[in-house]
Parts: C-alpha cells; structure tokens; sequence
C-alpha cells in the first residue's frame, strides 16, 4: 500500500501540473476512441488489444509533461520542427514511438505478474481510484477534453505504472549480485589539468592564449612538474591549478570512446601508491598525477553496486524483450498517425486552479 501512495502522489501531482493550461483546445480530434490501436498476439495466449483511446490519452500526458518543460525554450512548433529531428525523426514521430514501445511493455508486463509473484491488491486498487477521481476533479473539462481523459483511462494509466515499477523491482531482485573485488576493483590518482589554449578570465569569460603566453605556460607546467615530486598540493596551490580525483577499472574506456586521457591511464597504472608523475602531455593539455590508491575500497564498493545495478538494467531488458520477441505485435499505423501534438499545455494559472475545481467532473 505504501508503495503505491509514493506513486499515486508522484503521478497525480505530474499529471495535474503540466495539463490544466492549454493554449488552444479541440479535443480528441480525429481519433477514434473505440478503435484497436495495437494488438499483440500468441500461440498460447489470448490477444492483447490496446484502444485508440488509452493509447491517446498515454501518448498526450507524454506530451503534456514535454510542454511543460520544452514550449517556452523552443517554441510552439518543436514538435514538428525539423530543426530539433533525430534519426530522421521528428520529436513527436520519436516520442509517439516511444509511448507504443511503453503501452506495449506495460501490457506484456501485467500478463506477466504471476511469473514474479506481483499483485495488485484490492486496497492499492482503491488508492489508484482515489488518485484518478482527484486528478480528474482537479483539472478542467477543456483540459480533461483536449488530453482524452477519462475515469478509466487515467486509473488504468496509473495501474499500469504501478505494475511496472512493481514487475521491474521483481524481475532486477533475480540479478547476480554477486561481484569479485578482482571485477570492481578501482584504482584513483589525483591530478591537475593545465590548459594549453584557452583560460577563463576574471570575468567568467574564456579566452585564448596567444603564441607568448603558451610559451610561459609551458615552463611554468614544467617546473610545477618537478616541485610536484615533493608537495603536489602546495605546487597546485602556487600555481592556482584545480586538482580533482579520478578512479578507473580495468573496464576503463578509452579515449576515443569517453574514458579518460590514455597517456594518463598509462602512466597511473605504472605507479604506486604516494607517486607523483612527470608531465604527461594530452590533448592540447598537459597532466601532472599524483597515485593516492592502488585499490580505492570506497570507489571499489561504489563501482559493485554500479556493476549491480548495470546487471538488474540489462535482465529486465532481456526478459522485457523476450515478452515482446514471444508476440506478433500490430499497429494500426492510420490511426495511430490521427494523434497529433499540434496544441501545446501551457502551466496551470491561478485562475485555471480556482477554475478546474468547481468546473470539472
């Protein structure tokens, strides 16, 4: 019960913010509510059928909770504004495509709750009552009209949400959470990184360095470099260089994949613990090092429960996929493209508070 009051609060307080407003409204528009947007089908099972109208509604919230962040940064038309595309798509072709990969999931998740022991229980069912008759009472007509809203429709969203989060903490608990300090072990230096192009200047702006002050800059890298051997953070202090910390494993990237400098891995993995390196020259830079741990316990343990958590990430993917694998899934492609983002949810008013309470039903 306690873990679907967490939700009921979060998604009623999400849904109610980011809908009351709204810019123009017409309602549902061409969709036919009635209408099988998606059927997924088996062998062994009975046929999943998912209506226009659910789905609408699913994919409008979605766009709802967008606006509400997006509209005022980058216009009305961000929808469909080929500026903002992403693989040949569009941010409403791309969020609509995630919301059918959502409802599809979500469904096949639900007839899935017996494999994992999940249930929904009589009293969360009335908690997720509870929180749609609120939400429904808290928003206006012409809100509730232009995002498709029903009583059903918002507690079989929330019902939804709730066996997700359940069917996901189920399915990550069967992960090994088994992990070798040999698998995480993290090794971490110190270091400074002294620019050999550009610097911030006193008003916060940066600026480039000319042919001269690279010049002074690398003697200056070169002899912080020797006085680092004996007092690596008083030479970082003399010379106003930042020093900040870096732990790595053996799954360090490289490079040219996102990891840190390779020349600096390199020479961390030569050193022990206490060791301060020469300069280290990178990428329109240079690095001084100092080794603080040959195996860091706390980073160690940090990097155990990224590993964990990385392995629970990657089972519910799998078995997720697996439930979709095991079905034939159809869209209904004409009428799923009759839902459109083409008017935007602006933030709730005061007057549209005052407003949705004594108007809505």
């Amino acid at each position: 019960m306690e873990e679907t009051m967490r939700f009921k609060k979060f998604a009623a307080i999400i849904l109610m913010s980011t809908m009351i407003g709204t810019m123009s409204l017409s309602g549902c528009g061409g969709v036919n509510k009635d209408a099988v947007a998606i059927t997924m089908t088996s062998d062994d099972k009975d046929a999943i059928e998912v209506t226009m109208g659910y789905a609408n509604f699913a994919a409008r919230i979605q766009q709802a909770g967008y606006d509400s962040v997006f509209a005022s940064y980058y216009g009305d038309d961000y929808w469909t504004n080929d500026s903002y595309a992403k693989d040949g798509k569009n941010m409403q072709e791309s969020i609509k495509d995630s919301v059918l990969e959502s409802i599809e999931t979500q469904y096949l998740l639900e007839k899935h709750m017996s494999d994992y022991g999940v249930e929904i229980t009589e009293e969360d069912q009335a908690a997720i009552k509870k929180a749609a008759e609120q939400f429904m009472s808290d928003n206006s007509k012409a809100a509730l009209k232009e995002v498709g809203a029903t009583q059903e429709y918002v507690e079989r969203y929330l019902y939804l949400q709730t066996v997700e989060k359940r069917m996901k903490a189920a399915i990550s608990a069967t992960a090994d959470t088994n992990v070798s300090d040999e698998e995480a072990a993290q090794r971490t230096f110190s270091y400074m990184k002294i620019s050999l192009t550009t610097y911030t200047d006193e008003s916060g702006k940066q600026q480039t360095y000319s042919a001269d002050e690279t010049t002074v800059v690398k003697k200056n890298a070169d002899d912080a470099a020797q006085k680092a051997q004996s007092d690596f953070d008083g030479t970082a202090q003399e010379y106003s260089y930042d020093v900040k910390t870096y732990s790595y494993g053996s799954d360090e990237k490289s490079e040219a994949d996102g990891g840190f400098c390779d020349a600096v891995i390199a020479a961390a993995n030569s050193m022990t613990a206490g060791q301060v390196s020469g300069l280290i020259e990178g990428a329109d830079c240079y690095y001084i090092i100092r080794l603080d741990s040959e195996f860091d316990a706390d980073a160690t343990e940090k990097k155990k429960e990224s590993i964990i958590s990385d392995r629970q990430d990657q089972l519910y993917q799998d078995v997720t996929d697996g439930y979709k694998n095991a079905v034939k899934i159809k869209v209904d492609e004409d009428e799923w493209a009759k839902v459109k983002f083409d008017n935007i949810f602006t933030a709730p008013s005061a007057a549209d508070n005052s407003d949705s309470s004594a108007t809505a039903e």
